[in-house]
């Protein structure tokens, strides 16, 4: 019997009628490839039992094979961070890259030695040693929304425009007849809280609709957040508007309202400010906007591979971030806000 080789990658380059170049690249994802030399190159590939080699081409580029998610310490079980996750691991399938999700308590001291190409990062908060040290790898990092200042810049950032969404968000409740309106704002040093809050702050100067703020520290239980509603209603009975920031809360904001008596939206309008599973289910549905976290990660991990694909140089501690790429956000109306029309009826 004679043996047969395996096929190699000149073979499939040969069958495809392309150069061995460019059949590397249609296979492992990168370069630029036209969608239909891909597609015939992959067919090709199929045909001959080809199968690439990823650990010997990533030894030969001296590259892990892997990227690095870090994700906010104590905030990982949340949806938004959990649809992000599969953003980012969308980005990576066809690129043989996996991803490594950093545990919160690594060693910030021991971040250099992560075997990893890059990382990807989301909402940095200025107090995480951990994420300072990431940012001082110099490896490529991508960042979903900017660091603090005082941060180590990124090689990248992908953000939304959250002054935008606020102001949209706020401009409904005005419709809907809202005078008095309470955000409850997590207090953590985010950059995208801080969108949130100078946004605010200043639609309430502009529109002279009378705004207050209510900072949390944490995730409140269901008992912390009665007392927290329970608090608020008696120290501003003329509430007609609450605006939910923190994920996870809008559920338990209606309920604990509905206890008290309260009807919504009738007495008091809800939005919440991530949207989530739960809230169209709910009665009434609960408002919300749509922060799109699966596209989020998306774009950083798209972000991060352009740039481990085109062989950046190493990012340097205090160097500023070159790109930045943003995108919008949606807002769903539901039951929770009144229209305008209903406003008028009042």
């Amino acid at each position: 019997m004679v043996a047969t080789r395996p096929p190699t990658l000149q073979d499939v380059a040969d069958r495809s009628g392309v150069s061995r170049g460019t059949a590397s690249r249609a296979l492992s994802g990168g370069g630029r490839v036209s969608a239909e030399t891909r597609a015939r190159v992959a067919a090709v590939a199929a045909e001959l039992n080809f199968t690439t080699n990823s650990a010997a081409r990533n030894l030969r580029r001296a590259r892990a094979g892997s990227i690095g998610l870090w994700l906010p310490q104590g905030l990982r079980f949340m949806d938004y961070y959990m649809n992000f996750t599969f953003g980012v691991v969308e980005a990576t399938n066809d690129r043989e890259l996996t991803v490594s999700l950093i545990p919160g308590d690594f060693p910030p001291e021991r971040a250099r030695s992560l075997h990893v190409d890059g990382f990807v990062m989301a909402d940095v908060d200025s107090q995480d040693t951990l994420a300072r040290a990431i940012l001082t790898t110099g490896k490529p990092v991508v960042t979903s929304e900017l660091v603090p200042p005082g941060m180590p810049e990124p090689t990248a950032s992908v953000m939304a425009d959250h002054a935008a969404a606020t102001r949209l968000l706020l401009d409904r409740l005005r419709d809907g007849g809202a005078a008095s309106i309470v955000v409850l704002i997590p207090d953590i040093d985010q950059m995208w809280v801080q969108a949130v809050h100078e946004a605010a702050a200043a639609w309430s100067e502009e529109q002279a609709v009378e705004l207050s703020f209510l900072p949390l520290v944490g995730v409140p239980s269901a008992t912390e957040l009665r007392r927290i509603v329970d608090g608020l209603m008696a120290a501003r009975p003329d509430v007609d508007a609450i605006v939910c920031v923190p994920d996870g809360l809008g559920v338990g904001i209606l309920s604990t309202l509905q206890e008290l008596g309260h009807a919504v939206p009738d007495d008091i309008q809800i939005v919440s400010y991530v949207d989530g599973a739960t809230l169209p289910i709910v009665q009434p549905p609960i408002s919300a906007l749509d922060l799109r976290p699966r596209e989020a990660g998306r774009r950083a991990g798209d972000l991060l591979v352009s740039l481990l694909e085109g062989a950046p140089p190493a990012a340097e501690a205090g160097a500023v971030a070159t790109i930045v790429e943003t995108f919008d956000l949606a807002y769903h109306e539901r039951g929770s806000t009144r229209q305008r029309g209903d406003a008028a009826g009042r």
